[in-house]
């Protein structure tokens, strides 16, 4: 996602989506730690988001995630009997909340752009079913969760990266399930 305006200002959430980016590129080797660090400099002292592209032109793929103006901190998924999904390329906020009764919702963080060390899934599910996909390196915590007669199944075990978001996920499944997965290979 871009913003149409690139003369408009940047905000702290734009820099730091700019400087997970670069660090993603240094990890893959397509930036060496002396032109991160320059970039990442460079990043925190950007005023507008013309200023951001420049520092992720050359990068492939280069979607920068900008703020949304006005898009607030949470994003939620309800859903009574249909089937709600969330996947593609899309910025994480902070704060995600998944509600179905008897419907499902997908929430696939595989293409997402996350800027968040931390991320809060509140998972509400009656006897509909919840799937999150996770990319390979996230960690994922599900201590806070109950159930009634329902299954919750994380699968999404390995230990994470360090630089990589943690997702956590609360809430309750009544009768149906909630299952936590990394992408298929």
């Amino acid at each position: 996602m871009t913003h149409p305006d690139g003369r408009l200002r940047a905000s702290h959430a734009d820099r730091d989506a700019v400087i997970e980016q670069l660090r993603v590129a240094a990890g893959d080797g397509r930036l060496t730690l002396e032109e991160l660090e320059e970039r990442i400099e460079r990043t925190q002292a950007a005023r507008t988001y013309d200023d951001l592209r420049a520092l992720t032109a050359d990068l492939p793929q280069d979607r920068v995630a900008f703020a949304v103006p006005g898009g607030g901190g949470v994003l939620e998924l309800r859903t009574k009997h249909g089937q709600v999904q969330q996947k593609d390329y899309w910025v994480v906020p902070a704060r995600i909340v998944a509600s179905c009764t008897s419907g499902s919702v997908k929430i696939d963080f595989t293409e997402a752009v996350c800027s968040h060390r931390e991320v809060l899934l509140e998972a509400t599910c009656g006897m509909g079913n919840i799937v999150v996909i996770v990319p390979r390196g996230w960690t994922v915590w599900v201590d806070s969760l109950t159930t009634n007669m329902g299954t919750i199944s994380n699968k999404a075990t390995d230990p994470g990266r360090p630089d990589a978001p943690v997702l956590r996920v609360t809430g309750k499944v009544g009768m149906g399930s909630l299952k936590i997965k990394y992408p298929r290979k």
